[in-house]
């Protein structure tokens, strides 16, 4: 009866895993269009919904984890599978498995997608933040500290 409990309440698990992941998948996407159109309210919105998700993902991890450990398997992804292969109904259960292994994946994907894209921004603005500054558009250059330095090399001509 306690199994029975258990592989329910993984059922559970594993559903409200899909829908989480796919919440995630659908704020990363509403994430990467505020980052194009520059929109800081809905990048704020994202960001506190990205959050959320993210935590609820990590609570619902740890049953998971809890719920293979009290049916007597390891809580890594071979553990999932053996235990998913022996119960009743497993072609639903690892069907639901693989669903959260490739919504993970796809978000895992978006996140990169969207660090992308800031890590363009940033260096579209340091390098405006150099010109404005009459520093050299130029790549970074090491000093002797071993410090990024855009304007070595360049010396004030006219100085006695």
């Amino acid at each position: 009866m306690q199994s029975d409990r258990t592989q329910q309440s993984l059922e559970e698990v594993l559903s409200r895993e899909v829908e989480c992941t796919e919440r995630l998948l659908g704020c990363l996407e509403a994430e990467r269009s505020a980052l194009t159109r520059r929109d800081l309210q809905a990048l704020e919105k994202t960001t506190e919904q990205k959050i959320e998700y993210t935590g609820s993902l990590e609570q619902l991890d740890q049953r998971r984890q809890q719920l293979l450990s009290e049916l007597g398997f390891a809580a890594d992804s071979e553990g999932v599978q053996q235990c998913l292969a022996g119960l009743p109904g497993a072609e639903r259960l690892q069907r639901l498995w693989q669903q959260v292994l490739t919504n993970v994946e796809a978000c895992q994907n978006g996140n990169l997608a969207n660090g992308g894209i800031l890590e363009s921004g940033r260096q579209h603005v340091e390098q405006a933040l150099r010109i404005l500054r009459g520093q050299s558009a130029a790549p970074s250059l090491y000093d002797p500290n071993g410090d990024t330095a855009a304007d070595l090399g360049q010396r004030e001509l006219g100085k006695v």
